[in-house]
């Protein structure tokens, strides 16, 4: 008899246990969900800022995310109380950012505006809604190329016997658009691959930002137009050396603030998710605001959430411009990147024909930022 109640208040006692774990997975399915991919280096640093630096966050805007799997799931902490489950997914860069927001794998992404923009043009849904940095783009030569700075450069490439090759890493990069743009104001001619001219630049596409320091060693290109971190990195690797930042080559001023990354949503989430993609900025503005006022330590952030060499980060953090508004440095340069993009002809979709302003309001979303900012 001792034995049957025994065995019965076992049993009862694992029906309870499986009903409270039952309970609790259902009281997690219930969590509001918003997914989020980054391309995973340290132009998106504000993400890494965000989950690793919970107590700065609270203390900043009252909102903090809280570990599940690192690098992977958060819960999103407000009052107290967890309001979210953030899923986070390291993406890549270029095109395969808007690709994995149209196919819904993520419905927040940040990465770069020119993939994001040219996404919006061909008709998918998507709004830009916040500035994550502009420049952070150089002009780097192989160590031993007869050059210190741009006129350095450009009387380099007059004099030489072969066209001089410089690589980029998308054929939509603002990088290779500033670098070309600077070319035609130099009157250094320019080629297709394989047809360069004596004295002139001869574009070579690395096909990603991967091939920057194996394509400098080898000999396979002169020079590469290059965002941080790799520029960093191809320099303490003495793969190269940096000529200049973009932002101050020709023609004058007209690449200072030149846009980058940013973030980017589906307009499914902005629509049935606002409050919980505001509260997401809220984190991204806090971190922006931080890493702005302690580079040194978001270098060692950088390095703990990009797993690049610290002495790369601490090179290259301190180079970069975050941003945390859509201030007036901010819309020329999209305005200015809009502007060339039209007289290129490479809208061919809902942008096509629009005025930079126009298309700076058919693409971008700022109420949800506004909101974020009190403003």
């Amino acid at each position: 008899m001792r034995k049957k109640i025994l065995l019965g208040g076992l049993s009862l006692l694992s029906g309870l246990s499986f009903l409270a774990s039952c309970g609790k997975k259902g009281d997690s399915v219930e969590l509001p969900t918003l997914s989020v991919g980054h391309v995973g280096h340290d132009h998106q640093l504000a993400l890494g800022v965000a989950a690793l630096k919970p107590r700065v966050m609270e203390e900043a805007c009252g909102i903090h995310l809280k570990v599940e799997k690192p690098r992977e799931v958060y819960l999103m902490v407000k009052g107290g109380k967890a309001v979210a489950r953030i899923f986070v997914r390291k993406v890549g860069g270029g095109s395969r950012m808007p690709a994995a927001m149209e196919r819904g794998e993520i419905e927040v992404g940040l990465g770069g505006i020119a993939a994001e923009v040219f996404a919006i043009d061909r008709g998918d849904p998507f709004k830009v809604l916040c500035p994550l940095n502009v420049d952070g783009d150089f002009l780097l030569v192989r160590p031993d190329f007869p050059a210190a700075g741009w006129e350095d450069f450009v009387r380099a490439v007059k004099k030489s016997g072969r066209p001089v090759k410089i690589g980029y890493k998308a054929p939509m990069a603002v990088a290779k658009l500033i670098f070309e743009r600077a070319c035609d104001a130099a009157g250094l001619p320019r080629a297709p691959s394989g047809e360069g001219k004596r004295g002139g630049i001869e574009l070579v596409n690395l096909q990603g930002a991967a091939n920057t320091i194996p394509t400098l060693k080898s000999g396979a290109v002169d020079g590469v137009v290059i965002n941080e971190p790799v520029a960093s990195n191809a320099v303490l690797k003495g793969a190269g050396k940096v000529i200049c930042p973009l932002s101050s080559l020709p023609p004058e001023g007209e690449w200072v603030s030149h846009p980058c990354c940013s973030v980017c949503a589906t307009m499914d989430a902005i629509r049935g998710k606002r409050a919980l993609v505001v509260d997401f900025l809220k984190l991204i503005c806090a971190a922006t605001d931080w890493m702005n006022a302690h580079k040194e330590e978001a270098a060692r952030v950088a390095h703990r959430w990009t797993r690049a060499p610290l002495d790369v980060e601490e090179r290259s953090v301190p180079g970069i411009t975050y941003l945390r508004r859509a201030g007036k440095a901010y819309r020329r340069g999209v305005y200015t990147w809009f502007r060339i993009m039209k007289e290129l002809g490479k809208f061919q979709g809902g942008l096509k024909g629009l005025s930079p302003e126009e298309a700076f309001r058919r693409t971008h979303d700022l109420s949800l930022l506004e909101e974020a900012s009190g403003k």
